[in-house]
């Protein structure tokens, strides 16, 4: 579900999902890129994310981490 449906439809439109674990009900995302910080993140969440794990594995508790970008610096390649 993430690889083949999610991680699609984020990329499209700037953002990135990552699985990061199964633990249980639990299921952990990483989000980054527009789907962490852009206008649209929080539905993105809460309307996407959420909604279709919760339609493979009802009643999964589902997080949500947001990755940190990483800094640019002056002597990255441009």
């Amino acid at each position: 579900m993430v690889d083949e449906v999610l991680r699609p439809l984020l990329q499209a439109d700037g953002g990135d999902v990552t699985l990061v674990s199964v633990e249980g009900s639990k299921v952990v995302l990483r989000v980054s890129g527009t789907a962490a910080y852009g206008a649209g993140a929080k539905l993105v969440h809460t309307e996407v994310l959420h909604e279709a794990i919760r339609r493979v594995l009802p009643g999964a508790e589902v997080v949500v981490e947001t990755e940190v970008p990483r800094a640019r610096r002056r002597s990255d390649p441009k």
